[in-house]
């Protein structure tokens, strides 16, 4: 499954409600295999899950009470055709599943998407797609436990239609706050568990094409700041800069803010170039900056040659 997403500088969650259960395309390029295993439930037989069972891929750790659980055939939206259904009654208001722990690097991007569907017969809802971090030794990310997990928002669609729910994870640019965004990576996590429940209410509704991967946040980087370069033609200005500085005295301010610019721009122009792992902060630090570089590298080409031009005439 290939999925798009419109790139922007700064990522957060984006929710796509899509009638006609449209496939959602994702521009945000993908790293190795989906981290889901049974995402779309394809590995397992129709009909009700065995007592005490949970899906193939998923943890043992099962939510609610047993035959409440059970792969259709549904027209499911994603790859295949099944579909995990959920009910809850009164009697039995919870169910769904967890996912086992998977590794996580919380310097990296990721992205969690998903389909939900809510029985047209179905009165309100709460079905919550989402995740709980960890640590290290697979504990709750944050001390009050409440705070570790996270739910994607629910697609705004009418009951009997799938809707589908994306949200890219960036890590926590602000650790030392104890606090992190529903989309982002607490420093200290190394794990996640997946969770597609039904909480809390009765009816009917359904899970499919749950995915969780990595995303090549290096290479979108990367591209914003090697064409941002070359649209401003940087090579030219930093030309033009080097050839005026042998007319500016050392020592002088304007000879160092220079310097320092060009080793800047160095330093950016070739870490982008390079095929290299970046945690994804430094990454869209380096984004950020680049722009604001540029008009300062512009501004004191100009400045650098109206200071030639005056010790000339001088």
């Amino acid at each position: 499954m290939r999925i798009t997403l419109p790139i922007a500088l700064v990522l957060l969650t984006v929710v796509a409600a899509l009638h006609a259960q449209e496939t959602p395309e994702i521009d945000v390029p993908l790293l190795g295999e989906n981290l889901i295993v049974n995402g779309s439930f394809e590995l397992s037989p129709v009909g009700p899950v065995p007592p005490g069972e949970v899906p193939e891929g998923w943890s043992d750790e099962a939510y609610g009470a047993d035959g409440q659980l059970t792969i259709v055939e549904d027209a499911a939206p994603a790859e295949g055709s099944k579909a995990l259904q959920v009910t809850v009654t009164q009697q039995n208001p919870n169910s769904g599943i967890h996912g086992p722990f998977i590794e996580i690097d919380p310097t990296q991007a990721y992205i969690q998407f998903g389909w939900q569907k809510i029985d047209a017969s179905s009165r309100g809802s709460n079905m919550p797609y989402g995740r709980q971090w960890f640590d290290a030794d697979q504990q709750g990310a944050d001390q009050e436990i409440s705070r570790s997990y996270n739910y994607l928002a629910k697609p705004d669609v009418p009951p009997g239609e799938w809707g589908f729910t994306q949200q890219i994870l960036l890590p926590d640019p602000t650790p030392d706050d104890g606090k992190f965004a529903a989309n982002e990576i607490p420093a200290n996590a190394r794990y996640l568990k997946v969770w597609a429940l039904a909480y809390n209410w009765h009816g009917i509704g359904y899970y499919d094409g749950l995915g969780l991967y990595r995303v090549d946040y290096a290479s979108m980087a990367r591209e914003r700041i090697l064409g941002a370069m070359d649209e401003a033609d940087a090579d030219a200005i930093r030309a033009e800069i080097e050839a005026a500085l042998p007319n500016v005295p050392e020592g002088l301010e304007l000879r160092t803010r220079a310097t320092d610019l060009l080793a800047e721009q160095a330093r950016i122009s070739r870490e982008a170039a390079q095929e290299q792992q970046r945690p994804v902060l430094d990454w869209m630090a380096d984004e950020t900056r680049t722009p604001e570089m540029l008009r300062e590298l512009d501004a004191l080409r100009w400045e650098l040659k109206i200071e030639a031009l005056l010790r000339a005439v001088g």
